[in-house]
């Protein structure tokens, strides 16, 4: 998808994952810092600060960001985050999981166990999608789009709350999304 259209379709579908993932982030407590893996332009930093968290962004397309506020935003893909993963983390793959082949993925979530929570935010593919969220998803370039079955149960990791929502523009669903939020496998529920 070609970088001009994709701006012009967050315009649509950035507020509602936005809004997601700062209700998931509000129910993690004692964290310190978002990991935005594959963060992109770090539209997240706004959301993390509003949180009162830290912010590093990491993206293989992106150069340093200036200018974001108690945070930073590095080149780097998500194997290269996983040496920078810390305890009070809250890891983000906001629109990413299925950019990331299942090896990629697993690492990365094998390495985030260490942290305080897991968020994924990302579009999910299910038979009842309708045609215009398949027509999307056939013209994205990740090449890994999973049901939100896959993220019911992920090794390591307790699902603590699942929430389907649907992206609309005119006040008609076009993008199906999914936001999840997980707390390591045996950690204790905050």
């Amino acid at each position: 998808m070609p970088a001009m259209l994709y701006r012009l379709l967050a315009l649509f579908h950035w507020r509602p994952r936005a809004l997601a993932v700062k209700r998931a982030l509000s129910c993690v407590n004692d964290a310190k810092r978002v990991v935005d893996v594959g963060c992109g332009p770090a539209w997240l930093a706004r959301v993390a600060r509003s949180c009162d968290l830290d912010y590093l962004g990491v993206d293989p397309s992106v150069r340093r960001a200036k200018g974001i506020e108690r945070g930073q935003v590095e080149p780097g893909d998500a194997e290269s985050v996983i040496g920078q993963l810390h305890r009070l983390d809250i890891v983000v793959l906001n629109g990413v999981a299925h950019h990331l082949p299942n090896q990629t993925l697993a690492a990365l979530l094998n390495a985030a166990e260490a942290c305080k929570a897991l968020v994924i935010c990302d579009h999910r593919s299910e038979p009842q999608n309708h045609s215009v969220c398949r027509t999307l998803q056939r013209l994205d370039r990740g090449q890994y789009i999973r049901p939100r079955s896959f993220f019911e149960t992920l090794a390591g990791w307790t699902l603590i709350r699942m929430e389907p929502f649907e992206i609309c523009v005119l006040g008609l669903p076009v993008w199906s999304y999914f936001t999840a939020i997980y707390q390591p496998t045996g950690a204790p529920r905050d």
